[in-house]
């Protein structure tokens, strides 16, 4: 996604804020998460996803599919072997506010496609990100931002994304894991780590919860320890959210970290964009 393409062309509205003076950053670093609507034209989501519709008709690394059935579920690290998905990591209306939130260069963790097919697209429970990239792949601090596109319109029947507003200054809050899982645990409906029973009743009725809905096109950003979840997709239409997560190039995984994922899960290049 280079300045010449009709990705750089498209104007983003106005923050959802009444202080021009707050930035994006701030209202991530106040809330957890901060919502963007139509950063991108009805063009250019519809070029994303012809892109992956023409992605998965070949066999990669990364591809994972519900339980017990061949509904793709996410695609993992398509910039690794698409160049279309390796420009669009270096969009500014993705970078920009990585950078600026961060307050460094940054590099790509982990890029993927949550398809949430109709009908039948399955829930995620209750969790937070960081827990996954601290265990699994090293990473010693939350220093990440992932970044979240609709590529359809999304109500409440869609399964969207619940995000409890300021869950993120609680630090992790996640359970110990029943059981050791391997990766794919990591990306399934019964996911290796979750935020406890106890501690969402606690969280929601301190801080409520906010559902993203919006239309194809719109943005959110959300911090890592923001805990979010989603419910199963039950509109006659799919529910594809692509999210590319920006780590600090200063806070990469540590060397020869015991556990490390696939690239498609923890990237090995840690070069800054």
């Amino acid at each position: 996604m280079n300045a010449s393409s009709a990705y750089a062309e498209a104007s983003e509205r106005p923050a959802d804020t009444a202080d021009p003076r707050v930035t994006t950053a701030d209202r991530i670093r106040e809330s957890g998460y901060a919502l963007q609507r139509g950063c991108f034209l009805d063009e250019e989501v519809r070029a994303i996803r012809s892109h992956i519709d023409a992605y998965v008709q070949q066999a990669h690394p990364g591809i994972v599919y519900e339980d017990d059935s061949r509904l793709i579920r996410g695609i993992h690290g398509p910039h690794l072997y698409d160049a279309f998905f390796a420009d669009m990591v270096s969009d500014p209306r993705f970078l920009a506010t990585a950078e600026q939130f961060l307050g460094e260069r940054c590099y790509v963790h982990q890029f993927k496609i949550n398809m949430k097919q109709r009908m039948n697209g399955q829930a995620w429970p209750w969790h937070q990100d960081y827990i996954y990239w601290k265990n699994g792949d090293g990473i010693e601090n939350p220093d990440l931002l992932n970044v979240a596109m609709l590529l359809n319109d999304v109500d409440m029947l869609h399964g969207p994304l619940c995000f409890i507003p300021r869950s993120h200054t609680g630090g992790d809050l996640s359970e110990d894991p029943d059981r050791s899982g391997d990766w794919r645990q990591d990306l399934s409906k019964d996911l290796t780590y979750q935020v406890g029973h106890g501690a969402v009743d606690r969280l929601i009725r301190d801080n409520g919860i906010e559902f993203i809905t919006g239309k194809a096109g719109d943005v959110v950003f959300f911090d890592p320890l923001l805990a979010h979840c989603s419910s199963t997709n039950l509109s006659p239409q799919d529910r594809v959210l692509l999210i590319v997560t920006y780590n600090a190039v200063s806070n990469a995984p540590r060397p020869g970290h015991h556990r490390i994922r696939p690239e498609f899960l923890c990237a090995r290049d840690f070069t800054p964009l």
